[in-house]
């Protein structure tokens, strides 16, 4: 299969993801400032995960770069990787509709999140391996150690959420900032 039929049907689905996002948002009951500042954990949850979604996007083409076509093995794990991302919207809503101060869809949250961090780093070591260039493969072994301590991070929110679930949050939401801060320190995307 070509690469540009990959790219197209993982944008796809990532397109839909975050449009369930902000289909999930929802609107204020009343029309004041009060009703909407009582909504902030879900509008917070909605921005924590669009930030989250989209550098796995900027991520995702960053990988395909080095690809010039995609193997069933390629294929199957990007699969993999757009279901784990696909979890993300239902995640979000159960989260900020707690707004944060539930363990369980904390740590909900944190394991989807975690779970995506895992098959990125499958992605990334199965398409290294598919260019069969040296370079390529030792790039993404070294992505695939960070996304790893991305991923730790998301357990230690896990943890963390059974005993104060806003202390996961903080976690959470330092992950892009990391990732982003990271990436711009490399000279972006």
């Amino acid at each position: 299969m070509t690469k540009t039929r990959l790219e197209a049907f993982s944008d796809g689905v990532i397109a839909i993801i975050l449009t369930i996002m902000v289909l999930e948002l929802k609107v204020p009951k009343e029309p004041t400032v009060a009703a909407l500042a009582h909504l902030w954990p879900v509008y917070f949850a909605y921005t924590l995960s669009f930030a989250n979604v989209f550098l796995m996007w900027l991520s995702h083409h960053e990988i395909l770069e080095s690809v010039h076509s995609a193997s069933y093995t390629v294929l199957f794990v990007n699969g993999i990787l757009l279901f784990s991302m696909s979890l993300v919207p239902f995640a979000t809503a159960f989260a900020g509709e707690s707004h944060w101060t539930e363990p369980v869809p904390v740590a909900l949250y944190g394991l989807v999140m975690f779970s995506a961090s895992v098959a990125f780093v499958g992605f990334r070591l199965v398409t290294g391996r598919h260019s069969r260039d040296a370079a390529v493969l030792s790039l993404q072994r070294r992505e695939a150690r960070i996304t790893l301590l991305v991923g730790a991070t998301f357990l230690i929110g896990v943890a963390a959420s059974q005993y104060e679930p806003r202390v996961a949050l903080f976690l959470y939401a330092a992950v892009p900032v990391a990732r982003l801060a990271y990436r711009m320190s490399r000279g972006g995307w």
